[in-house]
């Protein structure tokens, strides 16, 4: 048995976050890796949408639909991460994760 991230965090108790990129199927993705996180007995913090090109909000909301992978899943969103044209600029990065709801990310976990 080779030994995978989802055994890592297992191991260790760590809290995971879950990123899934906006794009046709979002949503079976973001529930099937739910399901299988909460099948490894993982606590999952959150779920992040990352954006792999640009998109509009109407995008997000018809590709990933934030509230209904929120229901379907019963893991809060913890934002969207914009596209960046340069990954590596730092004020792009700074600007993105100013977006993400990063402090429950830090909240107590029932473990």
């Amino acid at each position: 048995h080779e030994s995978t991230v989802a055994d890592l965090a297992w191991d260790w108790q760590l809290p995971v976050v879950l990123v899934v990129p906006v794009k046709l199927g979002a949503i079976g993705q973001a529930v099937a890796n739910i399901a299988l996180a909460k099948q490894s007995r993982l606590y999952v913090k959150g779920i992040v949408l990352s954006c792999v090109q640009p998109c509009s909000p109407e995008e997000i909301e018809a590709w990933a639909a934030p509230d209904l992978m929120r229901s379907l899943t019963g893991i809060p969103l913890l934002g969207v991460l914009p596209h960046l044209a340069d990954p590596t600029d730092r004020s792009q990065l700074v600007a993105a994760a100013s977006q993400l709801a990063l402090e429950r990310f830090f909240e107590v976990s029932p473990v």
